[in-house]
């Protein structure tokens, strides 16, 4: 069954990529015939401006070869006109009298000084060969880069679009099948009957009907009759079977929130690649913080905010409804990103960054307790599964297009853009979502008490402090603040920021199923976050042999991400593992939940360090200090846990029974 929604998938994909391609292909083919000429057109332009410079000159007496400051004009216009290489003012033999650049093979204008003093003379302008070229390869990069967002964006429209018909019989004939091939006869969600595969569905619920009605027939005997023989043995098979329960709720009813929840995300991820450069452009100076603490300021709010928020918004999107929270969320992420659009100084950014936040948290929250409210254990991977892809899918479809459109039609422009964005999460909350949501029993909030126990672990503590918080400080701070800051001042555009933020959630969604495999005992899995911190780390050394160099920054990203790809899956299961030395003082969504608001003070954190770090030393030395500090961080942990295991186990306990007779 899985087979056939992944060849469905790829045929409808392979069909439209296969349109964009041909498109793409033609686009291209024409565009360096159209550039070619518009270039002409422009030396012809710049031609005759500094013709009618030079005529009025001649006109007012100043002889020709005695133009004082003409070399440095013809410089100028050389340096400011992309396309152009060569300018120079010919005499009448040819001769070159003034001239800037370097002269080519490709001729663009010849413009003859009107004035009867330079009778003879013209202004020659030669065009540079690689601008028309450069052009289009960059254009191909941004069209191959379309198709591969659009590819995922038509996964996402078409897993959205059929979650509710053919795509949901289908996997709902797959969970049946599933379900059989493990011995449990539980109830399933109705599926659907409009197809092939709903029709199955709705046959093999009618047969399980038969089945569950018969055994509940013999319990209803049993009982009457008073047989407990017969009533243990019934009570055995329903163990074992789960006859007469139920399922639980599809990933079919889970997907309802995919798409609110990708669009959404996708709004946020559109101002990743031009985000730092926005803030710089609007920062004033601020007495006793140098300029790039102050640009970090916005971030470290944003990330502060939806920290400290989610912990708080969890009790309150489930009383107010999952519902109305993310469409609560949605609307004020919307007016901050419109707010930001319209900033004009670092106060009112920051605010509107503000506002977002706490629109970001109340959309992260609502859409997890979502997944939650509406499966069960057996489902709750399956559900996450879907929480988790949209967000990934968001992060690798955003920062290009964002790059693409601020390059385009300017940063203001593309703020206002994901505000539309966010709008449209709304909208999609509103049209998908189910107005009264299961919801579950509240689970009580994480105690102080909680606290102490778990950092009083010394394994746990080390996991999240030399681990999970150094993996996020170096991931917003060299992703999302140094790389985009560094990379425009090198010259390049807004494109290419989005191009290279793109590289570390594609080894993100390539490799963390992969690498998910092979966590399956405890050491591997600490030798696998050991290994995953060790060659994070690596990757800020490269800036040692070229922070100057764009591929040289690209390869760092890739390295990065394949570095947290490596640890991020064995670091949740190491929580739960260092957890179950803590013999039940502790619940597991409160361990859980410490772990994950560390790792969001660590995002919070990154932007801060780095702004710091940034000012004192310039982009390569902070690069390669945090990466340093990374890797020593994973390898502090390796030795720790490992100098802590076997027969050390008791240790932990020890200290945190210590801890709790602190905290009594």
């Amino acid at each position: 069954m899985n087979s056939i929604r992944i060849h469905l998938s790829f045929a409808l994909v392979l069909v439209l990529v296969a349109v964009l391609a041909f498109v793409s292909f033609r686009t291209a083919d024409r565009a360096e015939g159209l550039i070619v000429p518009e270039i002409g057109q422009k030396a012809e332009t710049a031609g005759r401006s500094v013709a009618s410079l030079v005529d009025r000159a001649l006109d007012v007496g100043i002889p020709l070869d005695r133009l004082v400051g003409i070399e440095a004009y013809l410089e100028n216009v050389v340096e400011h006109n992309a396309g152009l290489s060569y300018v120079a003012i010919r005499g009448a033999t040819d001769s070159v009298l003034y001239s800037a650049g370097e002269a080519t093979s490709l001729a663009g204008a010849r413009v003859p000084l009107a004035s009867p003093a330079g009778e003879g003379a013209y202004v020659d302008i030669d065009l540079d060969p690689a601008y028309a070229s450069n052009i289009v390869y960059k254009l191909w990069i941004d069209l191959a880069i379309v198709m591969v967002v659009t590819a995922l964006v038509a996964l996402e429209l078409v897993y959205i679009s059929f979650g509710v018909g053919v795509y949901g019989a289908i996997e709902g004939m797959e969970l049946r099948l599933q379900s059989l091939r493990r011995g449990d006869l539980s109830e399933h969600t109705p599926v659907e009957t409009g197809s092939v595969f709903g029709e199955l569905a709705r046959r093999f619920d009618e047969r399980l009907a038969m089945v569950t009605a018969r055994f509940r027939s013999l319990l209803e005997t049993a009982r009457t009759r008073g047989d407990a023989a017969l009533e243990a043995a019934l009570a055995r098979l329903k163990d074992r079977y789960h006859l007469g329960e139920v399922f639980g709720a599809s990933a079919v009813t889970v997907v309802a929130i995919r798409a609110p929840l990708f669009v959404f995300m996708l709004a946020e991820e559109l101002t990743r690649p031009f985000l730092p450069i926005y803030i710089q452009r609007l920062a004033s100076p601020i007495a006793g913080l140098s300029p790039e603490v102050v640009i970090s300021l916005p971030m470290v709010v944003f990330l502060a905010i939806v920290a400290m928020a989610q912990p708080i918004l969890g009790t309150v999107t489930e009383r107010a409804g999952r519902r109305r929270s993310l469409m609560t969320g949605a609307a004020l992420g919307a007016a901050g990103y419109v707010a930001t659009a319209f900033a004009y100084d670092l106060i009112g950014l920051t605010l509107a960054r503000a506002v977002t936040a706490v629109g970001f948290a109340f959309v992260f929250v609502a859409a997890q307790g979502f997944v939650i409210d509406s499966t069960d254990t057996r489902q709750r991977a399956r559900g996450m599964a879907v929480f988790v892809g949209a967000i990934l899918v968001a992060g690798m479809c955003g920062p290009p297009i964002g790059g693409i459109l601020a390059d385009r039609i300017g940063m203001p422009a593309t703020f206002v853009l994901a505000g539309l964005f966010a709008a449209a999460s709304l909208v999609l909350a509103a049209l998908s979502l189910p107005r009264a949501a299961k919801v579950r029993k509240h689970v009580p909030s994480i105690h102080w008490r909680d606290f102490a126990l778990t950092l009083g672990s010394v394994r746990l503590s080390a996991l999240f402090f030399l681990c999970a918080l150094p993996a996020k400080v170096i991931l917003v701070a060299v992703c999302f603040f140094l790389v985009p800051l560094h990379v425009e001042a090198l010259g390049n555009d807004q494109a290419t920021i989005g191009r290279m933020l793109m590289i570390y959630p594609l080894a993100m969604v390539v490799l963390v199923p992969m690498f998910a495999s092979f966590a399956g005992k405890v050491e591997r899995r600490t030798a696998l976050v050991t290994g995953g911190g060790l060659l994070a780390g690596a990757g800020g050394l490269l800036m040692l042999f070229g922070a100057d160099n764009i591929y040289v920054i690209a390869v760092m990203l890739l390295v990065l991400g394949v570095g947290q790809a490596l640890s991020i899956t064995p670091q949740s299961a190491l929580v739960g593992e260092f957890g179950a030395h803590l013999n039940g003082r502790v619940s597991e969504s409160s361990l859980y939940g410490i772990f994950r608001l560390v790792e969001r003070v660590g995002n919070a954190l990154g932007p801060m360090i780095a702004g710091a770090l940034l000012g004192l030393y310039g982009f390569s030395t902070t690069v390669v200090l945090i990466g340093i500090c990374v890797a020593l961080g994973a390898v502090v942990f390796g030795l720790t846990v490992g100098l802590r295991s076997g027969p050390e186990h008791n240790a932990d306990d020890t200290a945190d029974t210590a801890a709790e007779g602190n905290i009594a």
